[in-house]
């Protein structure tokens, strides 16, 4: 009478248990991980439509150099949200609750008076701030 000893292959239960809690547990930091990254998401995008806003309203007043010239760009003049008549384009008149635009025009840069500085702040859920140079030429 001899024994035979057969040599199975596979997993014991104890192996499978420990396999289930090491994956379960670098689940649980791997999704962690995810949430916490799209806990600022929204930030980035309040932020995107600030600068969007401040985009689109110096887009406006840019061309009013031109239109007006150096001397009639003044500050009463160079932003059509804000002089008379006022101006009914979307820019103006759609601005997303929770923010507010203001504009400002300096006018002179560095002490030099053949340059103005026009500067868009837009404030509220999102902030940015834009700048540009218009120069006397």
């Amino acid at each position: 009478m001899s024994i035979s000893w057969r040599v199975q292959a596979g997993f014991t239960l104890i192996e499978l248990v420990i396999f289930i809690v090491v994956i379960s547990l670098l689940s649980v930091g791997l999704f962690s991980v995810f949430v916490n990254t799209l806990k600022g998401v929204d930030q980035l995008d309040v932020g995107t439509q600030a600068m969007q806003l401040a985009i689109e309203r110096m887009e406006l007043i840019m061309p009013q150099r031109h239109a007006l010239g150096f001397a009639g760009f003044t500050g009463s003049t160079f932003d059509p949200c804000t002089s008379t008549p006022t101006s009914t384009q979307a820019v103006c008149t759609a601005i997303p609750a929770g923010y507010t635009i203001t504009t400002q025009l300096a006018t002179s840069w560095l002490s030099d008076t053949n340059y103005k500085v026009v500067t868009v702040t837009v404030a509220g859920k999102g902030q940015a701030t834009l700048q540009a140079l218009v120069a006397n030429y």
